[in-house]
């Protein structure tokens, strides 16, 4: 059998990996231009969704401090009180610090005030009174706090670029790039002119976007192991890039923006080639296009149109980053196929052991589901007779020994296993161990069921059973013997102490009130218990002996409530 079974597998695996190798280059070699194709569009696609995210954000800042009039009931009056207007600025700067942490108005009359998030635990505030010759800096922890100083600054929002552009327009507008008052670094912002009803203007809000942040966020998309990711605008110059070039350059200490055929990377020149061919062919097409230049593959695709920004988006990758993909699959083909031969012998020759040793484990489950025994995992992965007579094992378990309504052992398994439990411990010489059965009826179920309907009842059965299994360790045995009445087989317990400690626990959870649809309901717990040795050996004793002392004890305890009644 050994021999008839190797043979086949060794010929169908030379056959299989000869076809596989000869496929997979066949299909390699035709389908690398579109994979590449397809990534790079896929990419240029996600980096343009992803940057005209942080483009809407800013537009969120803005219209969180003036509001769109076309998206209020009526029209409100902005007002330019800077103490009301630093609350509100407050909240717009904090709802995307990672690009749009610095939010600030500039008034017609020369005011000013501003948040800047620099970090979570570092905030600046910026401002300017009326008439005020300078402006102030503080370091702030909440809307008024001044303790902190930080220095004053000739600053005039008046004179920055993002306010004549805003001034002019009736809606938001993203001014050029330009260098930022404080931290000189490229910055573009989006500004919104803010009119009174009589069209006079009050002044301009807005929100910084670096340079810098734009290029630390490309730089966690990764393209490529040798691909670079860039945007320019429409003149050709660097917005931000994802290699370590920066998209700018220190003049006289003062950065300058680069133009992209200023740029060192050897793939953003070569790109920038295929690009304006591209434009020059393709003249206000809208859509992502892939291009080949040279040894290098672009895509390309317009962004951040319907946000007042002529963008582009630009994804280059060197061939050799898909060629030697399918050079590297090819290879690891023939290994395989080599690999795949060599194991073939071996699964053959274990292949009998593998069948026997699977049959074992069932053997071995019929005889412990006969003794009453947990089953183990089978962990038969087959899908073959086996495989299937594994399953059915599981579900004959499943359907033998748990109780279908509050899925705890049954009052048969529960007899199987406190009957292969005292096997064991006979089978230990020398030693007498220990357990204990607590005997559990539920006080006044009947009500629940008169009361709220047999629905309930079930619903309050299965809350009880699973407080019952967080009630007790792993190792105990949780069962339901017969209508509101549970069985625990408590494993190792020696003392009344301890049994007694069990009882208490277990009250106090299974008592507490039970939610639900239409009310809540409450039922309480009569205890009796037996332990082995010292109540009995015979398990029918045990059973009788904890049953006894439950009506006892419940015995007790309407005695006790109807004491407590009468007085």
């Amino acid at each position: 059998m050994r021999r008839q079974l190797l043979l086949p597998y060794v010929l169908l695996v030379i056959f299989v990996s000869v076809a596989i190798g000869w496929v997979s280059y066949r299909a390699g070699k035709d389908a690398v231009d579109n994979l590449s194709s397809r990534i790079l569009g896929d990419a240029v696609s996600r980096i343009s969704a992803d940057t005209e995210e942080h483009l809407a954000r800013a537009l969120v800042a803005l219209h969180s401090i003036a509001p769109d009039p076309a998206t209020l009931p009526q029209p409100q009056e902005f007002s330019n009180d800077l103490d009301q207007l630093e609350s509100r600025i407050w909240v717009a700067s904090g709802l995307f610090m990672d690009v749009n942490n610095y939010v600030y108005f500039g008034g017609a009359d020369g005011r000013f005030i501003g948040v800047n998030r620099v970090s979570s635990d570092l905030v600046e505030l910026y401002r300017r009174d009326p008439g005020a010759p300078r402006r102030s800096v503080h370091v702030t922890n909440r809307p008024g706090d001044r303790a902190r100083l930080l220095r004053h600054d000739d600053y005039d929002p008046r004179k920055r670029p993002w306010y004549g552009i805003a001034a002019q327009q009736d809606k938001p507008v993203w001014s050029p790039v330009y260098n930022d008052f404080s931290s000189r670094e490229p910055t573009i912002t989006l500004a919104q002119a803010v009119r009174r009803a009589d069209r006079s203007l009050v002044g301009v809000v807005a929100t910084d976007v670096t340079l810098k942040l734009l290029t630390d966020f490309l730089r966690t998309l990764r393209v490529s192991d040798n691909g670079i990711a860039f945007v320019i605008d429409g003149n050709g110059y660097m917005i931000a890039t994802s290699g370590q070039e920066l998209p700018f350059r220190m003049v006289d200490g003062q950065p300058k923006r680069m133009h992209v055929s200023e740029m060192r990377t050897a793939l953003i020149s070569r790109a920038w080639f295929g690009i304006q061919d591209w434009k020059r062919r393709d003249a206000g097409t809208r859509e992502p296009v892939t291009l080949a230049a040279g040894q290098a593959r672009i895509a390309a695709g317009e962004l951040g149109g319907r946000y007042g920004v002529d963008w582009l988006t630009v994804v280059a990758v060197p061939q050799s980053d898909f060629t030697a993909g399918v050079q590297r699959s090819l290879m690891q083909g023939v290994l395989i196929a080599v690999l795949c031969i060599l194991a073939a012998i071996a699964i053959g020759m274990s292949l009998i052991s593998r069948v026997l040793g699977d049959i074992r484990k069932l053997t071995d489950a019929a005889r412990r589901i006969g003794e009453g025994q947990p089953l183990p995992h089978l962990n038969l992965r087959r899908r073959d007779e086996l495989g299937q007579l594994a399953l059915s094992f599981s579900e004959m378990e499943h359907n033998l020994r748990i109780d279908k309504l509050t899925a705890v052992f049954n009052r048969a398994s529960l007899i199987a296993q406190i009957g292969f439990l005292r096997r064991q411990l006979d089978q230990k010489a020398g030693e007498r161990p220990h357990f204990a059965l607590l005997f559990i009826d539920l006080d006044h179920f009947k009500t629940v069921n008169d009361q709220y309907g047999h629905a309930a009842g079930d619903r309050v059965l299965a809350t009880v059973a699973a407080r019952l299994k967080e009630s007790v360790r792993v190792t105990d045995v949780v069962a339901r013997y017969g209508g509101d009445e549970f069985v625990i087989l408590l494993k190792g317990l020696t003392e009344p102490a301890d049994v007694t400690a069990m009882e208490e626990k277990i009250r106090n959870v299974v008592e507490a009130p039970v939610p639900l649809e239409h009310g809540t309901a409450r039922v309480g717990v009569s205890i009796g218990w037996a332990m082995f040795p010292d109540d009995g050996d015979d398990i029918d004793a045990l059973l009788k002996i904890a049953d006894k002392r439950m009506f006892d004890a419940k015995k007790l305890r309407k005695a006790a409530r109807a004491q407590t009644s009468s007085t």
